[in-house]
């Protein structure tokens, strides 16, 4: 059987905290997890960014989205809960980390009701930020919000034939 090392945080048990979101922004998570240390990036195969309104991951095989790493403690954990509204908006999901140095399981935020829908601009902003702050390729991002945008004019375009 194989131990598991707990990792501390001035005297902490802490976890690892995988955000594609709101909270890649290190300003809003100091303040919200002023314990949470933000570590490194990677891309976390199988999955894509899109937008319901705020961010979610969905799976597809054939994608990636890149991912902010943060180690957290308990207490963070709670407050991401809150902020995050778990476990009605958004579930937990644990994916196991595949990067060199960091071992273990990333506990990751998704959204329970899948949907699309542009989020609005200071919420696009603060992720943008995020994605800066983590130094991640903002073509993700850009391509969410853009197909976010073109369901929403399709779905505009098929209302508009059904009540002509």
């Amino acid at each position: 059987e194989r131990r598991r090392r707990k990792q501390k945080i001035l005297g902490e048990c802490v976890m690892y905290y995988g955000a594609y979101g709101a909270n890649l922004n290190k300003d809003n998570m100091a303040v919200r997890c002023p314990k949470a240390q933000p570590m490194i990036s990677f891309m976390l195969e199988g999955f894509r960014l899109v937008f319901n309104g705020v961010a979610d991951i969905v799976k597809d095989k054939d994608a990636q989205v890149p991912i902010g790493l943060w180690k957290i403690t308990k207490e963070c954990e709670k407050a991401l809960d809150r902020f995050e509204g778990y476990p009605y908006l958004y579930k937990k999901i644990k994916v196991d980390l595949d990067i060199p140095g960091v071992n273990g399981k990333v506990m990751i935020y998704v959204m329970r009701n899948k949907g699309v829908a542009l989020p609005a601009a200071h919420y696009f902003n603060t992720i943008a930020q995020g994605y800066e702050d983590f130094g991640l390729d903002t073509d993700y991002l850009n391509w969410a919000v853009h197909e976010a945008d073109q369901m929403q004019k399709n779905k505009l375009d098929v209302f508009r034939k059904v009540g002509s």
